[in-house]
Parts: structure tokens; sequence; C-alpha cells
């Protein structure tokens, strides 16, 4: 799994770098593309590259040492110098010096070969944490594509409603105008005018939040890709939700796939190990040891004569656990709650996620069939608003009922926008919830 997601990194990358190096060495407004805006916030996001740090620590704690030896080698020199004073029955003081010397040296190995199996468990303890610290990788790696596709059609959103109010505010200003014009001439009221400047107003106002919004939709992006926050990128795109999802399909993957779950199963296996390594204390242990030394004394008594040894040293043994207070039976029982416990933590998280699912799929099919009925809503409302902006130019509609068929368009629009927005937004998170993000 782990070879599959460097692949999909590095495809991603690949495939984007050229117009992601370019656009950071100009000043002028590049375009960004959602794989070319993944494929930087993968290389460069402060949670991947922390995530990635805790995974290659992990991996670092596979190895073979419950399974090999350990040797060390020591040496201790010491020197003593003393100096004696004694007084005879005559008071005659006698005065003595000693001096000595020491050195010991030693080389010692030793090698349990046989704990209960506990060396085994412990071995694949390793490699299920580190299954586990992939899955956790790879969910740190999916989270952010979620946030970064969320946030890149947010933009595209955003803009289109940006549009819809620059074109509000065309007709309003067109409105105002035309209020004006009638004023001056005597043919309109100035209650109408000053009516019409107060709705212009309004729709400027809206127009310059949402370009204050959208500013700062672009800079949490920037964010989340970790490039200079002023940067001078754009997003020219659309947002085309995907045919009609199969749910059971869904569910299916997501049982098999699913980052968390698989985590979680991880975990789950680790708590079984844990028992195992448990239950290994209740056995016998036999250990390998083997040793050489070397040792020299000298004496001041005797300046000319010393003694040295030097030998090797080997043996076995043997500890069998007879009683320890019930210890081993306390801690094997716990480890089993423990392992009772990761069982049914996946078996809630599982069944939280199909929940999810379920629900969310139905929230995406509200969508979709909202996005079909109110294009209809959108385009009955436009015409709607042609006709009137003609009556209004004859005269033959008020301004109350011209601003009613206006607000009428600006919702309808705006609501439009909004379900094809959700619609992407469930989709994606169905395929994340699903484990098919990264497909």
């Amino acid at each position: 799994m782990r070879i599959k997601l460097k692949t999909y990194i590095l495809s991603v990358t690949l495939f984007c770098t050229v117009n992601t190096l370019q656009a950071q060495s100009s000043n002028i407004t590049e375009s960004l593309t959602l794989e070319g805006c993944i494929a930087r916030a993968l290389e460069s996001n402060y949670s991947i590259i922390i995530s990635g740090n805790n995974l290659e620590i992990t991996r670092n704690n596979v190895t073979l040492a419950p399974f090999l030896p350990t040797f060390s080698v020591s040496s201790r020199q010491s020197s003593n110098n003393s100096v004696q004073r004694n007084i005879d029955e005559t008071g005659e003081r006698v005065r003595s010096t000693s001096s000595g010397n020491s050195v010991i040296n030693g080389a010692n190995l030793n090698w349990r070969l046989f704990d209960g199996f506990s060396m085994f468990a412990t071995r694949e303890k390793q490699q299920e944490l580190l299954r586990q610290g992939e899955y956790n990788f790879k969910s740190v790696a999916e989270n952010l594509v979620m946030r970064i596709s969320a946030q890149y059609y947010n933009i595209i959103s955003m803009q289109n409603r940006l549009n819809l109010l620059n074109e509000v505010v065309s007709i309003s200003r067109e409105r105002y105008e035309q209020a004006l014009v009638k004023y001056n001439i005597g043919s309109g009221s100035g209650l109408e005018q000053m009516q019409a400047k107060i709705y212009l107003n309004s729709d400027s106002s809206s127009l310059l939040l949402a370009t204050e919004n959208l500013k700062n939709a672009y800079i949490e992006l920037f964010r989340l890709m970790n490039i200079p926050l002023d940067s001078k990128y754009s997003i020219n795109d659309t947002i085309i939700p995907e045919p009609q999802l199969d749910v059971k399909h869904l569910i299916n993957n997501a049982e098999e796939f699913n980052t968390s779950l698989l985590a979680l199963q991880a975990g789950e296996e680790v708590a079984r190990l844990d028992t195992k390594i448990a239950q290994a204390s209740r056995y016998p242990s036999l250990d390998f040891s083997a040793g050489y030394n070397y040792n020299l004394n000298q004496n001041g008594y005797y300046p000319s004569r010393y003694n040295e040894s030097n030998g090797l040293n080997w043996g076995f043994s043997l500890s069998v656990p007879v009683f320890s207070g019930n210890e081993i039976n306390r801690r094997v029982k716990n480890a089993k709650i423990l392992q009772e416990n990761a069982r049914l933590s996946f078996e809630s998280a599982r069944q939280e996620l199909l929940s999810e699912i379920q629900q969310l799929y139905n929230i995406y099919q509200n969508h979709l069939r909202m996005i079909e009925f109110e294009e209809e809503s959108k385009a009955a409302a436009l015409l709607n608003l042609e006709a009137a902006r003609e009556r209004y130019r004859l005269g033959s509609l008020s301004g109350i009922e011209f601003r009613d068929i206006q607000l009428s368009y600006l919702n309808t629009s705006d609501r439009r926008l909004n379900a094809i927005y959700q619609a992407k937004i469930s989709e994606i998170t169905l395929h994340l919830m699903a484990g098919e993000l990264f497909q």
C-alpha cells in the first residue's frame, strides 16, 4: 500500500510540476487545476510532512532486535596510593606507604533463545504498528485532499455567485438610471428613484462582501498548499457532478478499503498480539550467555609481583515462572479486555461509517434532484426577469414588483449554485468514505 501511495503522489506531482513552478516564478495570474493544488499540498503541507515523519519513526521501529543477542564490552582501571602512620609501644612513629593498580576488561554476550514466543509476537506487533502508521498517514493525505477539493470547488461556487451578483448589480444600476431619467423628466417620483438607489447600494454591498469572501477563500487554499499567501493564482473551472453513484458499491468498498476501518483493524491485531505477549510470560525462558574477562592486579608491597587472570566463560540459564503473585494473570486479563475493546471500537466505527454513508447518500441524491428543478426554475426566473425589465422600462411595472422578480432570479440562481456545490462535496465525501479518493 505504501508503494501505491507513493506512486500516486509522485504521478500527481509530476503531472503538475511544470505549471506550479511557472506560476511561482511569475507575477501574472496563472490558472490552477485541482490536480495541481493537490500535488502541491501533498508535497508541502505541514500536516503531511509531520505525518510522514511519524511514519518514518514507526518504520524505524520495525527491527530484528527481539531475535538478536546483545553484546557489550567494558573496561575499568583503578589505582590507589595510601600513607599509613603507626606508633609502636616505645612511642616511635613508623610511616609506610602503599600503592596498587587494577585493570579489569571484559566482553559479554547475552542471547535469549526462547521466551514463550514473545519475540515472534513482538516482531508481528512492530509490523502491525507500521501498517497502522501507513493507514494513519494515508488518512491524513485523504483528509487533506478532501479539504483541498472542497476549498477548490468552494472558490468556483463563490466565483459563480460573484458573477451572478455582478449581473444583479448591473440590472439594479440599469433600473436606477431609468428611475433617475424618469424623475428628471417629471414622469417618475423621487421615492422610486431613492428606492432604486437603496437597492443598488444593497446589491453593491453584497458584491463587495462576496469579493472579500472570495479573496479569503483563495488565501485559505494557498495556506493548505503551503505557498505564499499573496500568490497570483486563479481558478478557471466548472463544477460537474459525476453520474449517479451506486450506494451498494460504496458500502462494499467502504467495508473493504476505508482507511479509518483498516487502521482500526490493525489496532485490533495489535491488541491481540499484546495478549499473546502477556501470555508468553507463563512459559519458561532460556538464555545463553558468554563472556571473556581479563584482570590485572599490582600491589605496592610487592612491586615486582602482580597477579593476572583471563579466560572465557559461557553457559545456559533456564527460568521457569512458578508464582508471581497473580501478576501474570492480571496482565493477561487486562490485555484480553483491551483486545475486546479494540474489536468493539472497530464494530462501532463500522456501524457509524455505514450509517453516515446512507445518510450522506440521501443528501447527495436530494441535491442532484434539486439541481434538475433549480435549472428549470432559473430558466423560468430569467425569462420572467427579462420581461419585467421591459415592462419596467415602459412603466407598466412598479419598482417593488420589479425588485421581487429580481430577487426571485437571484435566489433561484443561488440555490442552483449551492445545490451543485453541495452535490459535489457529498460526492467527494462518499468517495473518501469508500476508500476511493486516491483512485
